[in-house]
């Protein structure tokens, strides 16, 4: 019984040690790129330290292209690659389930018999106007009305105080990189 609580322990503790999840919330971008192009395309991609990769390109029709990949508990790259648009959703990848077939829709059976459609009652005819009243609103009156004249000078002025402290470090380590053209941009970040 010893020696079964002393394997489970060790098994809990690698396991501890191999997933952290802080790890993967403190991880550095490694690279990053965003781009938008004169005919309506843009993406962006970026590459973490913990392996975690993203790239994704949408269309001037908003339909969205790309992929993700991560590293799961157990050591394998896991990748998926998805569509995204008028169509819907979808997502395919070598370790999602598949769902099955759908199933051929089953003909009517001859005896089937459809159902009369709902025909509405006539509506009266609103057309005619000139049977109906004509609404004449009163004239309105409007009054002469003059603001106070307020002198803007007599206004004491607030101090401007930040709530954030200036950061120690403003540039990231690495080589940044904006290329501007008068129909879109393209942006590039490499870790040093």
């Amino acid at each position: 019984m010893y020696r079964l609580v002393v394997l489970l322990a060790l098994a809990a503790l690698s396991a501890a040690q191999y997933h952290n999840p802080s790890q993967a919330q403190h991880a550095a971008i490694l690279s990053e790129q965003r781009f938008l192009s004169g005919d309506g395309t843009f993406g962006a991609a970026y590459t973490q330290e913990d392996g975690v990769q993203f790239k994704e390109e949408a269309d001037q029709d908003g339909n969205r292209r790309g992929s993700y990949s991560y590293v799961d508990p157990s050591g394998q790259r896991r990748t998926v690659h998805y569509t995204a648009g008028k169509d819907g959703f979808r997502a395919s990848g070598d370790h999602l389930p598949v769902a099955p077939a759908a199933p051929h829709p089953v003909p009517p059976q001859p005896q089937y018999q459809p159902q009369p459609q709902y025909n509405p009652p006539p509506q009266p005819n609103y057309n005619n106007y000139n049977s109906q009243p004509q609404y004449n609103p009163p004239p309105q009156q409007y009054n002469n009305y003059n603001p106070p004249q307020q002198n803007y000078n007599s206004i004491p002025q607030q101090q401007y105080n930040p709530t954030t402290p200036p950061p120690h470090r403003f540039y990231p380590p690495g080589k940044l990189n904006l290329n501007r053209t008068p129909d879109g941009f393209s942006f590039s970040f490499n870790k040093s």
